[in-house]
């Protein structure tokens, strides 16, 4: 029978410590990505697979809902959605399994957990880049070069990463304790896929909504994230607001604070739960 002791020492980030293990970590990264893509005919081109697919089907069902004219224009704004969306869902399910997908190394060998979650960031990191890659040239051939708010992409990508990385976190620490993060997990993403503007836009949204949710719908940071994302694209952003926009990026350090102190304070227990 195992006995799990909670420390009651303060909990402190140690970022040196986290510097000296960054080789591990970047090993772990080129690991994930060589075995996610070993033995394939098409190798890292399997990261375009799954956008494609969803762009597919929800441009068909996107056009069907509103009706639109131009359907090449369509499915490049719902690419772009999908694009940003998959990146977002991966690094969530990447982070909250990392742990346990590492479970041999956890109770072998002492290193900062921390580095798990932030390998599996960068993996799907590189599959995001791949697509987005693919996407910008299908993007200015069709519709000519982004305007210099494209400078801005970096910004929403890595306030994706935060957030997902916080959330990660999270669910990590969870899983290891409850099995049970893995079954509710998908029913939450799919559930924020369907209320944040991945193939319908922000407007849609809002002129179907009641007043009283539309400032719950606006301050949501996936909402943020994507509309941003767009916004470095095409230049418009028609629902900005400043109060909104600074809710969601208060949230998403709040999590991502919340998320380091959760995950630092069951770290010890790790090996004994696995």
């Amino acid at each position: 029978m195992k006995t799990i002791i909670y420390s009651n020492e303060k909990i402190k980030l140690n970022l040196r410590q986290l510097f000296q293990y960054s080789d591990l970590m970047k090993n772990l990264a080129k690991r994930d990505v060589t075995i996610r893509y070993k033995q394939t005919w098409l190798g890292v081109l399997w990261a375009l697979v799954r956008p494609l697919f969803n762009i597919a089907v929800f441009g068909v069902i996107s056009i069907l809902i509103t009706k639109s004219t131009n359907p090449v224009d369509n499915f490049l704004y719902v690419g772009a959605g999908v694009i940003i969306w998959n990146f977002i869902s991966s690094l969530i399910a990447d982070c909250s399994n990392s742990l346990l997908a590492n479970s041999n190394l956890i109770t072998k060998v002492f290193f900062p957990k921390l580095i798990l979650p932030l390998s599996s960031t960068i993996v799907c990191l590189i599959d995001f880049l791949i697509a987005f890659g693919f996407y910008l040239i299908a993007f200015i051939l069709l519709k000519g070069f982004p305007g210099p708010q494209l400078f801005l992409f970096p910004l929403f990508i890595g306030l994706a990463a935060v957030l997902c990385y916080g959330a990660g976190l999270f669910f990590s620490a969870m899983n290891v304790r409850y099995r049970d993060v893995n079954f509710a997990l998908p029913f939450l993403v799919q559930f924020l896929y369907y209320t944040s503007p991945v193939f319908l836009s922000s407007e849609f949204y809002l002129s179907h909504l009641p007043p009283v949710l539309k400032n719950i719908y606006l301050a949501n940071p996936f909402v943020f994230i994507i509309d941003g994302f767009r916004y470095c694209l095409y230049g418009e952003w028609v629902n900005f607001s400043l109060l909104h926009a600074a809710l969601s990026i208060l949230f998403i350090f709040i999590l991502l604070i919340s998320g380091v102190r959760y995950f630092l304070k069951f770290e010890k227990t790790f090996a004994d739960y696995i």
